[in-house]
């Protein structure tokens, strides 16, 4: 059976960087039966060496026995533990809120999306898009900005999902809701 896998072989040092093609030469050595560009799911080459690779536990195997590499571990999606975060961190509440100043403020966010119609994100009692703003709302089909979602745009790659910026993991509508979000009961 084929599971997806991380492969970490260390650290890099300062202005090191590693390329996919290093990455395709260590699974040439391990994978059986299909091409190498099809195994590889991604090539990590900045923050530290490694690659995502679809294995079957042989493959695995024989690739952790290998004396370049570190580690190898599947990869798992993790589920969010919460959407109360000021809760769970134990913030209090009762802030003194200072909404001439925050209406003026524009938090950008770089994430896997956001979903609009979130209750963290509705407008009501928000005046109108600050002067300063020079973005756009180009989200993608059906996706609806407002006072509080000022813009939004998607960038394609192969896990955008129908080229719009709507989070169909969660993860940036999280991310965005602590950096940003309306208080939800």
């Amino acid at each position: 059976m084929m599971q997806v896998y991380i492969v970490y072989l260390g650290s890099l040092s300062r202005g090191e960087y590693e390329t996919s093609s290093q990455h395709q030469s260590i699974l040439q050595e391990v994978v059986e039966g299909s091409p190498v560009e099809n195994v590889l799911v991604r090539s990590y080459k900045r923050s530290f060496s490694g690659f995502a690779a679809n294995l079957t536990d042989h493959e695995r195997q024989k690739l952790a026995s290998m004396e370049e590499v570190v580690s190898v571990f599947p990869s798992r999606t993790l589920q969010l533990h919460t959407t109360r975060s000021c809760d769970f961190m134990g913030f209090n509440q009762s802030i003194t809120r200072k909404r001439s100043v925050e209406s003026d403020i524009i938090v950008g966010i770089i994430d896997t999306g956001i979903w609009p119609e979130s209750k963290s994100f509705g407008d009501k009692g928000f005046g109108p898009v600050p002067k300063k703003w020079k973005g756009a709302c180009k989200g993608g089909i059906n996706f609806p900005c407002n006072n509080k979602i000022i813009g939004a745009r998607y960038y394609p790659t192969p896990v955008v999902y129908d080229n719009i910026a709507r989070d169909y993991e969660g993860h940036g509508t999280h991310a965005a809701s602590i950096a940003s979000g309306n208080e939800v009961n």
